[in-house]
């Protein structure tokens, strides 16, 4: 029999799952464990995992691992924290991570694969979504993964999640149906409290990530997402970050969205009508930001006293420094 013949229905169920699928899969298609046999002697197809076959030849790829992963088994395990994260495309996951939640006593043949004992833990009715086919976390049940196993990561992936226009209520329904333990839902549970309360969230991580690189003792308030308006109340423009007093934009400047012949005129004509308005506009690139912070802080201090001196505007003194003059 042709090969192609007998991968028939489950090689194009198969091409549309990431190029895997299970023998039980495989089964209700038609191909049974002869066959599967035969197709694996030929080298058609492997089982790298027990239970699970792959169709050689087809590239490997995270998301194949992940489904993978999912599968193996048999008892329909779940994909989790960092690697829902991804597939979701939370803001800060680019991670190659395979971790996902099975039964107890789980396992994996692969020791790249993560298993947590935990499946019990979910909701799977309310707590499963599903990916490119790939059984995953909610976002709202993600964000609460991410607190409890990549906390340095929440506020950013919390950030994304408002961002995208979800309702904090969906969080806050998720956080609720979890007994109250563990320092990761006090977190999470405080974050929304403060969150609900007010408090806009910026446009993006690195704007945040400027945001702490420029706070100093000598500066006047730094305001997120300022709106720059003309003397008639006309919108000029919205910036990352401003020093209203002092006229002072800070943008954080990604090479992401502002490269190419088109965005580059875009920021031309938006920097010119800041400064017509009178309005100075300062850079702060990722490297910079991501780097380090005292060295970006002291450049913005430079040139926030520079534009004090001439608007006639006094700054406190730096500290440990005399205080500099319009005639110096």
């Amino acid at each position: 029999m042709p090969v192609s013949t007998s991968l028939g229905a489950v090689g194009e169920l198969a091409a549309s799952r990431h190029g895997a699928v299970t023998r039980r899969q495989a089964a209700e298609h038609g191909l049974g464990r002869n066959a599967i046999a035969r197709l694996i002697a030929r080298g058609v197809l492997m089982e790298d995992v027990p239970g699970v076959l792959r169709i050689r030849g087809m590239p490997p790829s995270w998301e194949q691992s992940l489904y993978v992963a999912t599968l193996e088994g048999g008892d329909q395990r779940l994909a989790i924290a960092a690697s829902a994260a991804r597939l979701h495309g939370i803001d800060g996951f680019t991670d190659d991570a395979l971790r996902v939640a099975g039964r107890r006593g789980a396992s994996s043949a692969s020791p790249l694969v993560v298993v947590t004992q935990t499946i019990d833990q979910y909701d799977l009715t309310h707590d499963v979504f599903t990916i490119d086919g790939i059984r995953c976390t909610t976002l709202a049940r993600t964000l609460c993964d991410i607190a409890r196993w990549h906390p340095d990561r929440y506020e950013r992936a919390v950030d994304d999640f408002v961002r995208r226009g979800f309702n904090l209520q969906w969080l806050v329904h998720t956080v609720d149906r979890f007994p109250a333990r563990g320092p990761w839902r006090r977190r999470v549970a405080d974050d929304l409290e403060r969150r609900t309360i007010g408090g806009r969230v910026p446009d993006s991580w690195f704007e945040r990530l400027v945001e702490a690189c420029v706070r100093s003792p000598i500066l006047p308030p730094v305001v997120r997402q300022h709106e720059v308006r003309r003397e008639d109340g006309s919108f000029v423009a919205r910036v990352d970050l401003a020093i209203p007093s002092l006229k002072m934009a800070i943008e954080a400047h990604s090479r992401r969205w502002h490269t190419g012949p088109r965005a580059e005129a875009f920021d031309q004509a938006r920097e010119n009508q800041l400064a017509e308005e009178g309005w100075h506009t300062t850079f702060v690139g990722w490297a910079d930001a991501a780097g380090s912070h005292a060295t970006v802080r002291r450049t913005v201090e430079r040139i926030a006293r520079r534009r004090a001196i001439d608007l006639g505007i006094e700054l406190p003194a730096p500290p440990n420094a005399e205080r500099p003059t319009a005639g110096r």
